[in-house]
């Protein structure tokens, strides 16, 4: 377990267990529960789906017994499946073919005729998804390790590669097939666009021996790295043509305890550099940050979801507008901030196989 995380949160796991508790939606059994404003509430959207299965994985590569918090953990992988038809959103199944690795629920190519796919429409799908999807779904077949699913995660991994811009070693957000809120902002990607494939490109070095992979891996990471914020943050929005940040803010926990430095670690199980240093300033942040408040509450195992500018929705709406023209506004001289009170289900999820794979090898069903 991190030091950082050790040290402000002495019991991570029982304070984790207790809020996944808290998220499990009692109708259909997925974590579909959130803090939002302060209080809990559903999730929304497609995120019952993604943040079930982050949190399968987690709860599984720290090595606490599903049933502790799941009823049925193998129902609920193949419950997940069958969301992904119902809500015709095939972006989720590589997070759900992952979890489902992990947990050991059922053969991979059941799995996906349950979410109304097959090796041939997997891979048909794919230039249609977010990076970050795309990256999930490389993941998801990497640890799914089949044969005849092969192509498609080779597709997936091809599909990274076409989308990083060579020169400025940034991920697009989206390819020319997505559909068109996201092609409007291609060349604007968030940090989850260039995180997930950096993980993704690290466990395809390690399951494939893949030198070329884990090069690229390598490069991408030290931009990532050389990118980060003085107080050890991860900026939000990237411009691909010209590698330059375009906006900061939020600044989200999520990424700062968890999504970089998984990354981070699975890069340098690969064989790459160890980054431990920029990982430890990015959890720094959480307890020294832009409005100089502890974001992690240890009593309740709540961390605040991030800080974001303080500026009115009118404020908001423009600057968000000149970013998908990629014309930010200049920072200002002495910028507002406000707390987000809000944590969804996956933030725990993340947290939990973090602090996992900085502490023991990878069991059965894990890569790193």
């Amino acid at each position: 377990m991190s030091q950082v995380l050790d040290t402000a949160i002495p019991d991570l796991h029982a304070l984790c267990l207790a809020r996944l508790r808290d998220c499990i939606d009692p109708d259909s059994g997925r974590f579909a529960r959130q803090i939002r404003a302060g209080a809990w509430a559903p999730t929304l959207g497609t995120e019952s789906i993604t943040s079930s299965a982050i949190c399968l994985i987690g709860l599984s590569r720290a090595g606490i017994p599903l049933r502790a918090v799941v009823d049925d953990p193998v129902e609920l992988c193949i419950h997940l499946a069958a969301r992904v038809r119902e809500e015709a959103y095939p972006g989720g199944i590589g997070l759900v073919l992952w979890a489902n690795s992990a947990i050991g629920a059922a053969a991979p190519l059941a799995l996906l005729a349950e979410a109304g796919l097959d090796p041939v429409t997997l891979e048909q799908a794919i230039p249609g998804l977010t990076t970050m999807e795309v990256a999930w779904l490389a993941s998801g077949l990497l640890h799914a390790d089949i044969a005849s699913l092969r192509p498609a995660c080779c597709a997936a991994l091809r599909e990274l590669d076409e989308r990083l811009h060579p020169g400025t070693l940034v991920f697009r957000h989206a390819g020319a097939a997505a559909p068109l809120r996201h092609r409007l902002r291609g060349r604007i990607a968030n940090f989850a666009d260039q995180v997930y494939p950096l993980q993704a490109l690290a466990f395809a070095a390690i399951a494939h021996g893949d030198a070329e992979r884990r090069n690229l891996a390598e490069r991408c990471g030290a931009r990532l790295v050389a990118a980060q914020g003085p107080l050890g943050q991860w900026w939000w929005h990237h411009d691909a043509s010209t590698g330059e940040v375009i906006e900061r803010y939020p600044v989200y926990s999520v990424h700062q305890h968890s999504m970089a430095p998984m990354a981070l670690r699975a890069l340098a199980v690969a064989g790459g550099r160890c980054h431990a240093a920029a990982a430890a300033r990015s959890r720094a942040w959480l307890h020294a940050n832009e409005l100089g408040i502890d974001m992690v509450e240890p009593a309740s195992g709540i961390i605040w979801r991030s800080i974001e500018r303080d500026e009115g929705s009118v404020g908001h709406r423009l600057r968000q507008s000149r970013i998908l023209l990629a014309s930010p506004a200049a920072e200002p001289a002495q910028p507002r901030f406000r707390l987000n009170r809000e944590i969804r289900p996956y933030e725990w999820g993340w947290l939990l196989y973090a602090t996992a794979i900085e502490a023991s090898a990878a069991p059965g069903g894990h890569i790193v």
